[in-house]
């Protein structure tokens, strides 16, 4: 009957929001952070390069992992290091605490329902990242042209 067919296509239209490796693949960085810049770069079979750099400007962090994602979630493998921009001249130990994982959402800033193309994708880590404001979210970065 037509009414389980549009229930069908609700559903369906909620269940396909997921994202591929594929169109995940590219550079983020986090935004608004006052001490430290930070990247990752997700790459093909699901392997990352991460940098941070202090606020002098200086690579402070170089390391490589793995990454998955399903649907909407993502998640970086141990060893993570979950950056929350601290002061890392004045406290450079707290770059050895990379022994958990980090787990997130992605989302797209403005994501057309139908046949669109999506626009700058995001992701944020932690369980902070829902409550606070760009906690630990990093932004896709356009390919220059």
């Amino acid at each position: 009957d037509m009414k389980g067919v549009g229930m069908f296509l609700i559903v369906l239209l909620f269940v396909s929001c997921g994202y591929t490796e594929k169109e995940l693949i590219g550079v983020y960085a986090v935004a608004d952070y006052k001490n430290t810049f930070d990247t990752i770069q997700l790459m093909e079979h699901n392997k990352y390069r991460r940098k941070i750099y202090d606020k002098n400007k200086k690579l402070v962090l170089e390391m490589d992992g793995e990454w998955n994602v399903d649907g909407d979630i993502i998640e970086f493998k141990s060893p993570y290091y979950f950056n929350l921009d601290e002061d890392l001249v004045r406290f450079p130990e707290l770059l050895q605490d990379t022994i958990s994982g980090g787990l997130g959402y992605i989302w797209s800033s403005r994501e057309p329902l139908f046949f669109s193309k999506r626009n700058t994708l995001s992701f944020c880590i932690g369980h902070f990242a829902v409550d606070l404001p760009d906690q630990n979210c990093y932004q896709k970065l356009k390919k220059p042209k």
